[in-house]
């Protein structure tokens, strides 16, 4: 057991930071990491840094005393609320040279973060492994910042994702409104990625939709994405029936319900896959070979998830639609 845990233990006003300040998927494989020090340091207070675009999701999460975002700071008053907060401990899971110099202004006594940055002198608790080479998952790499507390860190990865009968009743009324019934059987295809990772092409996901509802007359497709991704959806959805274009005017919190009522999820390597996956929902995703983007790495954590890549390169028109839509048969005909 590392000395300083032992200084940490047992402690009931301990007031730790998270910062995870960028994407969605980032953002969700790192509250494994949270849910970790709950279970090593119970009495503990976590604060989580994270962008204000993420609030709708993460709001209310299990484990996250305090949400703070990023946006919110303005020159020196980050400093200032690390000051008035007197934290302990701060953990970078998304290393930025602004926020490890804050943190060390801030005498903040433990700061864990990479060790192979050219600021990482501002951390005192010094992770050394290099994500670039991405032979572990993302939430390992994680998990592993915790090292410097204790060597019995659990990989284990749970997810304590919820929402409210209101919440649902208010979605289901939304999409009623549009036409579309949550309550029927229906699958997910997200067709974008915001350039996260490369993306299968736009006519491979057309192709596998018309695949889709040539063999299965009892379900429905619903085509999501953000608001810059609506036409991408609606060249998929347009002209067919039984597709519903949900692109553009759902929030995360939303979304994040619809994901959980659908029979499968299919999407390139991007945030919603990761929402998918902390659901252990049906999952089918297209990802390149080559690191950073491969599935080791980012991969979503659903025990039923299937990953399909291309036969050789990240060439993602290479995958073909025969094996999506065997995958899609294995997962739907058990409804049968």
């Amino acid at each position: 057991m590392r000395e300083q845990y032992k200084d940490l233990k047992g402690r009931r006003d301990l007031r730790i930071l998270v910062s995870r300040t960028d994407k969605i998927g980032d953002v969700i494989l790192t509250l494994p990491l949270i849910n970790e020090i709950k279970r090593l340091l119970p009495g503990s207070s976590i604060t989580f840094l994270i962008s204000r675009r993420l609030e709708d999701l993460i709001a209310g999460y299990r484990d996250v005393d305090e949400i703070i975002y990023i946006e919110d700071f303005i020159g020196s008053d980050l400093l200032t609320y690390f000051k008035s907060k007197k934290f302990e401990v701060a953990v970078s899971a998304f290393p930025r040279y602004e926020l490890a110099r804050t943190f060390f202004m801030a005498g903040i006594p433990h700061r864990a973060g990479s060790a192979y940055r050219w600021y990482s002198f501002l951390f005192n608790r010094r992770i050394k492994e290099h994500r670039k080479h991405s032979v572990k998952h993302e939430s390992d790499y994680n998990l592993g910042l915790l090292g410097f507390l204790t060597d019995n860190i659990s990989f284990e990865k749970k997810f304590y994702f919820s929402y409210t009968s209101e919440e649902f009743e208010v979605l289901r009324n939304l999409l009623s409104e549009k036409g579309f019934d949550i309550n029927s059987d229906y699958i997910i295809i997200h067709p974008g990625s915001k350039g996260s990772a490369h993306d299968l092409p736009a006519e491979k996901f057309d192709e596998m939709t018309k695949r889709f509802l040539e063999e299965f007359s009892d379900c429905m497709i619903t085509v999501t994405g953000s608001e810059i991704e609506r036409d991408l959806a609606e060249s998929i959805a347009k002209g067919k029936e039984r597709v519903f274009n949900a692109a553009g005017f759902l929030n995360l919190r939303q979304l994040m319900i619809l994901i959980d009522k659908s029979k499968l999820f299919i999407s390139n390597s991007t945030g919603p896959i990761h929402i998918a996956g902390a659901l252990n929902k049906n999952i089918i995703g297209f990802y390149p070979n080559s690191a950073p983007m491969n599935p080791e790495r980012w991969k979503p954590l659903s025990e039923n998830s299937v990953v399909l890549c291309p036969p050789v390169g990240d060439d993602m028109s290479g995958i073909n639609i025969e094996s999506v839509v065997r995958e899609i048969h294995k997962f739907l005909d058990i409804r049968k």
